[in-house]
């Protein structure tokens, strides 16, 4: 089955994206199929992961999507008392 529409909204909204979705299956004569992402936006990262690293300030914005910071790359780069993280997944 190919998707036929893609919608990307706030979790708030995602109860009026399904409805919407839901009625236009009395539109169209195909069998449809709505599926709820478990990842974050347009991130790679789940919605629980996301949350996590974002608490913890090891994920950054980057345009639509996020970088995770790891425990690799320059210490003059690094924040003042955070120069050593823990390893990420």
């Amino acid at each position: 089955m190919i998707p036929l529409l893609s919608v990307r909204c706030k979790d708030s909204n995602s109860h009026h994206a399904q409805e919407a979705l839901r009625r236009t299956k009395f539109k169209f004569p195909v069998r449809q199929k709505i599926i709820v992402s478990r990842k974050w936006g347009f991130t790679k990262f789940s919605r629980v992961d996301y949350l996590r690293w974002k608490s913890e300030n090891k994920i950054v914005p980057d345009g639509v999507n996020a970088k995770l910071f790891g425990c690799h790359g320059p210490l003059a780069d690094r924040q003042p008392g955070r120069a050593f993280l823990e390893a990420t997944i």
